[in-house]
């Protein structure tokens, strides 16, 4: 089966905005320009990129070192697919992918996009908790109003953040604790104004992040790999370990594999039904009062389409050692360093695999 690969990261704000015709801020088109390439880690032979002619010099230094068989298509090749694998799923994904040349045939519909959309809501970590057995008092709250969100965040006790329904990579999540009230009041009016609700969530003795990964197909959820990142104090995104599940157990100091059939059934059941293709459940490590004993928060959110803990358990298969993934913008990379996108029309912002300490 020969798949057309994007890389598109500004589809959770594309999923947010709902319209095909969707314009990405500069930011989020730079990253996608920067990641043009990833693509090719997860690509089989015959598989097509979506990038610019302009880039089709770095699928030759990514297949001749890493052995990578996906190329840089052009719109004769979209034409020939038989599938499609964007980082996400949307209607500004779908306009896109139809503009190429692929198929109308070989799409999904425009309903499924809705139910997609629906699904990558913060919202569904309500109900997975709730399919987890998780009790009522720690649940998230989606706020529809000033006034539900701050009753939300005064049954937290004034512990708590405040998130975008749509958003990724941290941004869009707030503390509470470190807002004056204006700012709190302004941000969840702009939040509701935006996106018709905010999501009020009780804050964590967090210790480490981490996520599942697991992958639809058929109605069916199957846990596939852990995956390790680090979060700044806000909570923004910053890296991804390249490492095996054992190496991400032992840096997290507890297994938390027991949650994966549970998960598994909870997705099956939740977003199974409605999408094909890979889910991250982000979950955290958390402290007890005491400080003596870690626990597992089992479901923070879930990420309804590729993410960058996929990328690194591709990039591990490939380079079997253990580093870090992370976006850098310097010009000089560090010693032993990998560019896993290494593509022209960004020379200013490169995805990178980086050597850590005590890598092998």
């Amino acid at each position: 089966m020969r798949k057309a690969l994007l890389f598109n990261p500004e589809n959770d704000l594309a999923l947010a905005d709902g319209r095909a015709c969707y314009t990405p801020p500069p930011a989020a088109v730079a990253l996608a320009r920067a990641g043009a390439l990833l693509p090719m880690w997860w690509g089989d032979p015959g598989d097509v990129v979506m990038a610019s002619d302009a880039d089709c010099h770095g699928t030759e230094s990514l297949g001749r070192d890493f052995g990578l068989k996906s190329v840089v298509g052009s719109a004769g090749d979209f034409a020939a697919v038989d599938g499609c694998e964007p980082w996400g799923w949307s209607h500004a994904a779908l306009r896109r992918l139809a503009m190429a040349g692929v198929r109308s045939e070989v799409l999904p519909s425009a309903a499924s996009m809705d139910d997609i959309r629906r699904i990558s809501h913060r919202s569904v970590s309500v109900s997975l908790l709730t399919r987890l057995g998780v009790s009522d008092d720690s649940l998230p709250v989606e706020a529809r109003s000033r006034e539900e969100a701050l009753q939300a965040i005064g049954r937290f006790g004034g512990n708590a953040f405040i998130k975008l329904p749509w958003s990724s990579s941290g941004r869009g999540v707030f503390d509470v604790r470190r807002l004056n009230r204006s700012t709190l009041l302004r941000y969840v009016d702009g939040f509701i104004r935006r996106q018709g609700s905010v999501m009020v969530e009780r804050s964590r003795n967090k210790v480490s992040d981490f996520a599942m990964l697991f992958r639809c197909a058929g109605g069916k959820a199957v846990f596939e790999a852990l995956s390790g990142f680090h979060t700044d104090a806000g909570g923004r995104y910053l890296g991804n370990m390249i490492a095996s599940d054992e190496a991400i157990v032992n840096h997290l100091g507890i297994d938390p594999r027991g949650w994966a059939d549970p998960l598994a059934g909870a997705i099956s059941s939740v977003i199974a039904p409605y999408y094909d293709g890979w889910v991250g459940v982000d979950m955290m490590t958390e402290c007890e009062t005491s400080g003596a004993r870690l626990g597992i928060v089992p479901c923070v959110e879930a990420n309804v389409r590729m993410t960058m803990g996929v990328v690194a358990r591709y990039v591990y298969n490939r380079l079997g050692r253990n580093m870090l993934l992370s976006v850098k913008t310097d010009s000089q990379l560090p010693a032993g360093s990998v560019d896993l996108s290494p593509v022209a029309s960004s020379p200013g912002m490169r995805f990178v695999a980086s050597p850590m300490a005590g890598s092998e």
